[in-house]
C-alpha cells in the first residue's frame, strides 16, 4: 500500500504524465510478448519532469474529431486508423468545457463538494444552464434562451448539441467506444449489444466502426418497440433515433453460441455488426466497437443480450470518451468463490494513437499475443492507440487486479471484470460473468450513500449485500452514517476491502482530496429459505438473481432525469433510487409508467438523504401497466438510479446514468 505519490496540481501533474512518454516509449520498443515483467524496470512518472498541464478535466476533448479504431497489433506499429471513417466525428466530444449544466446545484448537500457549477460562482448575473441543457437560464432558473433542437447549452450560450454534451461532463454524448468483454468460459463468445437512449428531443443519427472500418449501422440496429419481441423489432430510421426511443446495436456474436449447459441459443435476434467473435482471447490486443452519434445519447451495453436463459449477464453504463482520463484507481470485482476464479482481467483502452500507458498491477497480469505482462508490484509501460483494447488476463488465483494505478499521458478507457464470479459458501450451482467501466480518480468521490437492492429472500427479510471499498490515498479516514460493522475506518492507496452489510448507508472521508472508489455486489441465487417470487425462466429452478458486480456513483454525480432501458427476456425489474436534499427538502422522482415514486426510507440519522425500491416487472407481471423496455425518470432534485434485472439463477445491473465531472486534483503516480 502507499506506494504511489500524490500530487495536486495541474502543473506537477503534467510534469508526471510527460515523464510516461519516455517511460513507454523505451518498454514499448519491444512491448510483442517477452517475459512477464514488462518495463518493470522502467523508471517511474515523476513531478519533476515539464510539459503543458493536461489535467483529467481539459483532456477530455483533446482529440474532439477522431472518431477512433485501430486495427494494431502491435503498439510499436501504431498500426490502425483515427477515427475519421464516422461522418459524426466532426462534432463528437468536441469541447472539454468546464460547465456541467445537467448537475449544476444539484448536489447543494454533499458538504461542498459538487464540482459540477464551476464557472458560475461569484457571478451570480452571468447567465447559466438548465438541467437538461435545452435553455440558457439566468441564476433564478429564468429562461433567457430556449436552444435550437440541434444544440444545446454550455457555459450559458447555445452551441453545438455535441459540444453542450462534452461540456456537461455527463453519462450522455457523441462519442462512445466499448471493448468486448471476455464471458463465461466454456461458452463461444455470445450476443454483444448496446443499448442507445435519446432524450434529446431531436433524432440522432448513429455509426459504428471497428478496427478504422466502418460497420452497416442500419442492419446492426434495431429500434425498441414495445409490444414486439426483439425478433421483430424493426430498423431505426434513416433519420435517426428518434426522441425519447430506444435503439439496440447488436455488436458481435459467435454464429454457434449456446449455452453449453442447455444449449439454449445465445445468438442475437438479428444480424450483428460481426457476426463472428470479437473476444480477445486471453491476454492480448484487439479493437473496440466505436459508436458514433450527432446528438447526444446514453449508451449502455450487456452481454449476452437476452441473458436470463444464458445465466451469466452482466451489464455496464458505458461512459462517453469526453469523460475519459488519465489517471485510475482499479475497480474491479474479487476472485470469488470458485475453485478456479474467473479468469479475471482488465481492459485499456485507447482514445488517441500513440497513447502512453504506464501501471503498477496488485496482481500478476499474463503475457499475451503482441502484449507483455506485468508482474504484481513492478512498474510496466505499453503504448495504446485509437480505439485499441490492451487486454490482459490473471493467473487463476484468489488474486485481483483492485488497487492497481494507471498514468497516461491522454485519455483512455478502463475495464474490469470477471469471466465466472461465484459468491457462495456451499457448492451448487450460480456463478455470473461480470464487467464494469471505472470512473478516472478525477470523479471518485469523497462522499458516497449505499442503497441495498430489493431483498430476494422468501421471507422477505433484508439481505446481507456485498461491498467492496478501494482507497486512493494514504490516510483516508471514513465515518459511517449508520455505523456499519466489519467496514473499514481507514484507507490507504490501492487498499481493497470487503464488507457486508443489510442496512443503506452514507460513507464519507475527510474531505474531497481523499477520494475512494465504492462497488456494490449480489451473491449468489441460492438463498437460506429459498426465492420470493420473480424467476420464470425455464431450465433451473426459479432461484431470482445471482452474481453481478456494479460501481456506485457517489451523490456530487446524481443527475435530474434518466432515460435506460430494461431488458425484456428478465421476469423482473426492480429499480433502486436514492434521491438528495435539495434547498432543504426532497423533490418527488417520477417513473413513466410508475408515476411519482414512494416509499422513501432515510439513510442514517442525517437526514441527506433517502433510499426506496420499486418494481417496473415481477414474475413477468408489469406493476401498473409498465412493461421492460424504455423508460424514463425524472426529478427537480438529484437522485441517483440503479436498473436491476433478474430471472432464474441471472442477473444484470447498471446504474442508469450519472455525471463524471472533476471533483478533485488528486493524482496518483504509479512508483
Amino acid at each position: 500500500m502507499g506506494r504511489g505519490r500524490e500530487i495536486q496540481t495541474n502543473t506537477r501533474r503534467a510534469a508526471a504524465i510527460a515523464a510516461i512518454t519516455t517511460a513507454a516509449a523505451l518498454a514499448c520498443s519491444g512491448d510483442s510478448g517477452g517475459d512477464t515483467s514488462g518495463a518493470s524496470a522502467t523508471s517511474t512518472a515523476t513531478a519533476t519532469a515539464t510539459a503543458g498541464s493536461t489535467s483529467a478535466s481539459s483532456t477530455a476533448g483533446t482529440s474532439a474529431n477522431t472518431e477512433t479504431g485501430s486495427g494494431s497489433a502491435s503498439a510499436s506499429t501504431s498500426a490502425g486508423s483515427t477515427a475519421g471513417t464516422d461522418a459524426t466525428s466532426a462534432a463528437t466530444d468536441a469541447t472539454a468545457g468546464t460547465t456541467a449544466a445537467t448537475t449544476a446545484g444539484t448536489d447543494a448537500t454533499s458538504a461542498g463538494t459538487d464540482a459540477t457549477s464551476a464557472g458560475t460562482t461569484g457571478q451570480p448575473v452571468e447567465p447559466e444552464c438548465s438541467d437538461d441543457l435545452h435553455q440558457v437560464v439566468d441564476p433564478e432558473g429564468k429562461v433567457l434562451e430556449t436552444c435550437p433542437p440541434d444544440q444545446g447549452c454550455a457555459a450559458g450560450a447555445c452551441v453545438p448539441a455535441c459540444d453542450a454534451a462534452a461540456a456537461s461532463k455527463a453519462n450522455f454524448g457523441c462519442l462512445f467506444i466499448a471493448p468486448t468483454p471476455p464471458a463465461y468460459p466454456p461458452a463461444l463468445p455470445p450476443c454483444f449489444a448496446a443499448f442507445v437512449a435519446n432524450t434529446w428531443g431531436h433524432p440522432s443519427k448513429l455509426t459504428l466502426s471497428r478496427g478504422g472500418m466502418p460497420l452497416d449501422i442500419s442492419v446492426a440496429a434495431r429500434l425498441v418497440t414495445p409490444g414486439l419481441a426483439p425478433k421483430d423489432w424493426p430498423p431505426v430510421p434513416a433519420e435517426g433515433v428518434p426522441a425519447d426511443a430506444v435503439a439496440v446495436i447488436f455488436l458481435s456474436s459467435d454464429p454457434s453460441a449456446v449455452m453449453p449447459e442447455t444449449q439454449v441459443p445465445l445468438t442475437c435476434p438479428h444480424k450483428p455488426a460481426v457476426n463472428a467473435s470479437t473476444v480477445i482471447k486471453g491476454s492480448g490486443r484487439g479493437d473496440a466497437f466505436v459508436i458514433g452519434a450527432d446528438i447526444p445519447v446514453t449508451a449502455y451495453d450487456m452481454l449476452p443480450f437476452g441473458g436470463a436463459p444464458s445465466y451469466f449477464p452482466s451489464a455496464e453504463l458505458v461512459f462517453p470518451t469526453a469523460v475519459w482520463g488519465d489517471n485510475y484507481v482499479t475497480m474491479a470485482p474479487p476472485a470469488g468463490t470458485h475453485t478456479p476464479p474467473g479468469p479475471l482481467y482488465v481492459q485499456v483502452v485507447g482514445l488517441e494513437d500513440g497513447t502512453k500507458v504506464e501501471l503498477r498491477p496488485t496482481a500478476d497480469l499474463l503475457q499475451g499475443t503482441g502484449l507483455n505482462g506485468a508482474l504484481a508490484g513492478q512498474l510496466a509501460a505499453y503504448e495504446v492507440g485509437a480505439g485499441e483494447v490492451l487486454q490482459w488476463e490473471l493467473p487463476q488465483t484468489k488474486v485481483d487486479p483492485a488497487g492497481t494505478v494507471l498514468l497516461s499521458d491522454k485519455p483512455v478507457g478502463l475495464f474490469a471484470g470477471n469471466r465466472f464470479l461465484r459468491l457462495q459458501p456451499m457448492p451448487a450451482p450460480g456463478g455470473e460473468s461480470t464487467h464494469q467501466q471505472n470512473l478516472a480518480i478525477a470523479a471518485l468521490g469523497s462522499a458516497y450513500v449505499a442503497a441495498p437492492y430489493e431483498t430476494r429472500r422468501k421471507d422477505l427479510a433484508p439481505e446481507e449485500v456485498d461491498y467492496r471499498i478501494v482507497g486512493v490515498v494514504d490516510g483516508t479516514t471514513l465515518e459511517y452514517d449508520p455505523p456499519i460493522a466489519g467496514a473499514p475506518t481507514t484507507l490507504a492507496e490501492g487498499q481493497v476491502v470487503d464488507f457486508a452489510t443489510p442496512l443503506a448507508f452514507q460513507i464519507t472521508s475527510q474531505d474531497a482530496d481523499h477520494p475512494f472508489a465504492l462497488a456494490q455486489l449480489m451473491d449468489t441465487a441460492n438463498l437460506p429459505g429459498g426465492s420470493r417470487p420473480g424467476a420464470t425462466a425455464k431450465g433451473f429452478p426459479p432461484n431470482l438473481g445471482d452474481e453481478e458486480f456494479v460501481i456506485v456513483l457517489p451523490p456530487a454525480q446524481f443527475l435530474t432525469r434518466y432515460a435506460f432501458f430494461t431488458d425484456p427476456s428478465y421476469g423482473t425489474t426492480n429499480l433502486v433510487l436514492t434521491r438528495a436534499k435539495k434547498d432543504g427538502a426532497f423533490a418527488p422522482v417520477t417513473v413513466d409508467c410508475l408515476g411519482e415514486v414512494g416509499g422513501w426510507k432515510p439513510v442514517g440519522q442525517g437526514g441527506l438523504y433517502e433510499f426506496t425500491t420499486a418494481d417496473l416487472v415481477r414474475a413477468d407481471i408489469g406493476v401498473n401497466g409498465c412493461q421492460n423496455g424504455h423508460h424514463l425518470a425524472e426529478s427537480t432534485g438529484p437522485f441517483g438510479l440503479v436498473v436491476w434485472g433478474l430471472d432464474s439463477y441471472s442477473s444484470y445491473a447498471y446504474p442508469a446514468g450519472g455525471a463524471a465531472a472533476k471533483l478533485s486534483d488528486v493524482m496518483i503516480i504509479p512508483q
